[in-house]
């Protein structure tokens, strides 16, 4: 089962951060300036996504996908850009595309450690419906669903959310940690007796 921990959007854990493969980014089409982790990236990375937004390269429509080195800027080598469409109408449907999307291309790149960030609360003020349904609990949720379903894709994975739910995710983390360790046994009494030896 592939490690799971969390870092917060801070710059200073994500300097402190063990070396990784890729980071990977949702970036909306109406959330500008860019916030939240992309933000944060951007930022780091003097401007570089921005300037890709203004010259068009990057756009951030839905299923869009830009990868580009991080030029030794942050403790992952490359960062890819997910195109998430519009943060006020996100789904969940539409995240869990991003995520599929993140594993498919760390498989396809041979990249086995990965840091995610979750949409987060950047551009809350825009979002509606679904889209402030989907709370970080939530998301972490779908990306261990998404992660279980592909075992063997990821060695590593960091999850970027706000500071603020990191204790509530930590604690999903433990519990999936303690079933994880718990031992294959018979579901119900019945079934342990009807497999004992006679």
């Amino acid at each position: 089962m592939a490690s799971v921990s969390l870092l917060p959007v801070e710059l200073a854990r994500w300097d402190q951060a063990p070396p990784g493969d890729a980071l990977c980014v949702p970036v909306w089409t109406d959330v500008r300036p860019l916030r939240g982790a992309a933000g944060l990236l951007d930022w780091r990375m003097c401007g570089r996504l921005s300037r890709m937004l203004a010259s068009g390269k990057v756009t951030g429509a839905e299923g869009e996908q830009t990868l580009f080195p991080s030029a030794h800027r942050l403790p992952w080598r490359l960062v890819l850009a997910l195109g998430a469409g519009p943060r006020r109408d996100f789904s969940e449907r539409r995240f869990q595309d991003c995520v599929r999307r993140a594993f498919a291309a760390g498989k396809g790149l041979g990249v086995r450690r990965l840091a995610l960030a979750l949409p987060g609360r950047d551009g809350e003020k825009a979002a509606s419906g679904a889209a402030a349904t989907l709370t970080s609990r939530r998301a972490l949720d779908l990306v261990l669903l998404e992660l279980d379903a592909a075992p063997g894709v990821v060695d590593e994975l960091a999850v970027i959310a706000p500071a603020a739910v990191q204790k509530e995710l930590g604690e999903v983390l433990r519990l999936r940690a303690v079933r994880s360790a718990a031992p294959a046994g018979p579901r119900h009494p019945r079934a342990a007796a009807r497999r004992a030896p006679r």
